[in-house]
């Protein structure tokens, strides 16, 4: 169970944010506000690397689920 769970989550994490990223594309066309989206993608993939050495598990996969979820969080949050 442990395995299948390993290996389906970053397939749902990759589909939610990528269903964020296409319900939000409007949105963010049409506005001229900036957002945080490459501070929230260093950032991820800074919690992406740690958590993926702490659980042992491929750097690779760390790296790319972190800066996809730190892309979404960060497109989230207009800058002042």
């Amino acid at each position: 169970m442990k395995d299948f769970i390993f290996a389906a989550l970053p397939f749902v994490i990759i589909g939610i944010c990528l269903a964020l990223l296409a319900a939000n594309h409007n949105r963010i066309k049409d506005s001229k506000e900036k957002n945080h989206m490459t501070e929230g993608m260093c950032i991820g993939m800074c919690f992406g690397v740690a958590l993926a050495t702490s659980m042992h598990l491929n750097l690779g996969l760390g790296i790319g689920l972190g800066m996809l979820v730190g892309e979404t969080v960060g497109m989230f949050m207009p800058k002042k």
